[in-house]
């Protein structure tokens, strides 16, 4: 799944808030989640976006039952 995102490495936050919305995060925080849905047992999947220099630097994603 996280191949799925891999496009947005290297991009700004503008542009990622353009592609997939603002998902209630600070705009100047370091690291923006999103949460892209659940697992049959009500775990959330949860997108991360670590920023460096202002542009994405890392992806990752997790599962967990705790919010964004």
């Amino acid at each position: 799944m996280k191949e799925k995102f891999n496009h947005l490495l290297g991009k700004t936050r503008h542009e990622i808030t353009q592609e997939i919305g603002d998902g209630f995060n600070y705009f100047k925080s370091d690291i923006w989640t999103y949460e892209l849905g659940r697992t049959w047992i009500g775990k959330r999947i949860i997108l991360s976006i670590k920023f460096k220099d202002k542009k994405a630097s890392e992806i990752s994603i997790s599962k967990s039952f705790r919010k964004c």
